[in-house]
């Protein structure tokens, strides 16, 4: 790659929040998802990134239709980011060790299915070994975990079926098939087989968006068996909302048993097994980023989630 770049003059200092608004505009290739998730107007972090691109005497995106298309020069931006991350994990992690009132931070980012066990099983033994830790924990889809972990932002990334990373290592799994969710004497509780995908399409559909892995392993399965679903009546980035869609009674839709079992227990809703190897394959994996520093309350937050999920 060509890194000669026209800088105009020198640069005294990189503004911290404007190089994370550019990697959450890098990371979703889109100004106005990053200004969703970061939960700010479009117009502020437009201005931002003009802002960013004044200071550094470059432009970093390119406007193509409703999305963004980095330049060279982000890319190298982005490299620079990904090591000052590191580094500043880095640091974190040695101080920690240091200090003699246990006091620390670990980055975690999950899948939303995860986070009650997390808050009230995980948090609750892990703080009561190290009181003043802190756990900064975000909520993401599966790409947006690989990313965040792989990249050294996140300590530790717990997710649902995420795909394969070169830089990403598994330090436990469990398998967690994607089940059909059901309301209560739905029609297709009376089978007494798996159901297959062609007979969903008489019934309303519950979907999560491209990005998260409900939705990933739904259309990597549609294409292998040459099915459409077109009965589609919400597409939510909230598993609640998913869940609720079913209870209520408006349709149907796919997730782990855990997601929903409450409502099972209840009598309010029901699941049942896909015809799929590959649904009844998922997993539930906890990564780290390969060849990085652990410290010891990492250590200790990672068995803790490897018990309360029973990940090996």
């Amino acid at each position: 790659m060509n890194k000669t770049f026209p800088f105009e003059a020198h640069i005294n200092g990189v503004n911290e929040k404007r190089l994370r608004y550019f990697y959450t505009v890098m990371m979703l290739g889109s100004i106005r998802q990053a200004a969703d998730l970061l939960d700010i107007e479009q117009s502020a972090i437009s201005r931002q990134i003009q802002l960013f691109e004044s200071e550094l005497k470059v432009k970093l995106f390119e406007r193509k239709g409703r999305s963004v298309v980095p330049t060279e020069a982000a890319y190298v931006v982005l490299e620079y980011f990904k090591e000052h991350q590191a580094r500043e994990n880095e640091l974190f992690d040695k101080l920690f060790q240091l200090k003699t009132t246990q006091m620390g931070k670990v980055n975690v980012v999950s899948s939303e299915g995860y986070i009650t066990q997390l808050v009230y099983d995980v948090l609750h033994h892990v703080h009561a070994k190290y009181a003043s830790l802190e756990i900064h924990l975000e909520l993401l889809n599966v790409n947006q975990i690989v990313r965040q972990v792989s990249d050294g932002i996140a300590h530790i990334g717990l997710a649902y079926n995420p795909p394969v990373h070169a830089d990403l290592e598994v330090v436990a799994q469990k398998t967690e098939p994607l089940m059909l969710a059901v309301p209560a004497s739905h029609p297709l509780t009376q089978l007494k087989r798996p159901v297959n995908l062609n007979e969903l399409q008489a019934y309303k559909m519950g979907i999560m968006p491209v990005g998260y892995g409900f939705r990933q392993l739904l259309d990597s399965e549609l294409v292998k068996s040459q099915c459409v679903l077109g009965n589609i009546g919400l597409t939510t980035n909230s598993i609640a909302a998913l869940k609720n869609y079913v209870i209520s009674g408006h349709g149907i839709a796919v997730m782990r048993h855990a997601d929903i079992h409450e409502a099972v227990d209840a009598g309010l809703a029901s699941t049942l097994k896909l015809d799929s190897h590959l649904f009844n394959s998922a997993k539930t994996r906890l990564m780290v980023r390969k060849n990085s520093d652990i410290s010891e309350s990492t250590h200790l937050l990672i068995e803790k989630i490897q018990t309360s999920f029973g990940l090996s």
